[in-house]
């Protein structure tokens, strides 16, 4: 099976592919912040198609939105989560929404990192894991989405492995 793992935003989204338990690739892209809101979500919606052209992937683990200080950024956010959904339904993917606390549980858990508690800590937190578990340097979008993809496949293992 193969998975993509979205750290989603709009201005930069990080992606990582993985193939079964295995990252196969990673990177992101980005979307000019100065193109209106229906442009930006149309775009992200090119990138997946993009993404899926050329990986063929399966399912689709995202991370979920979380309640920011800025009323207008908090919608921005659940925009681009809703884009997504549509995207996997329009597309038949299943989809995985992991909320930032769960899967830096897990991580936490299994590899025992700590991500703190400030955004900064969990940046750095991430980028520490995937320098150790796989010996690459990549920015701190990528290394999310690279740790939500761990996460997702931990969770999908354990629903497996329940049958």
């Amino acid at each position: 099976m193969i998975y993509l793992a979205l750290d989603q935003a709009l201005q930069t989204t990080g992606w990582a592919v993985y193939q079964d338990d295995k990252l196969v690739d990673f990177g992101h892209f980005s979307i000019p912040g100065s193109k209106p809101i229906e442009q930006r979500l149309f775009a992200i919606m090119q990138h997946l198609s993009e993404l899926e052209n050329k990986f063929d992937f399966q399912d689709v683990f995202f991370e979920d939105i979380q309640s920011q200080q800025n009323k207008e950024t908090y919608k921005k956010l659940a925009y681009v989560q809703a884009a997504i959904m549509v995207w996997c339904y329009n597309t038949g993917h299943k989809f995985s929404i992991l909320s930032p606390s769960h899967w830096r549980s897990l991580l936490k858990d299994k590899y025992k990192i700590n991500f703190g508690k400030a955004r900064a800590e969990q940046k750095k937190a991430a980028q520490e894991l995937v320098r150790q578990q796989f010996k690459i340097e990549a920015t701190e979008d990528e290394c999310d989405a690279i740790c939500i993809g761990l996460a997702g496949l931990q969770e999908k293992n354990k629903k497996t492995s329940a049958f």
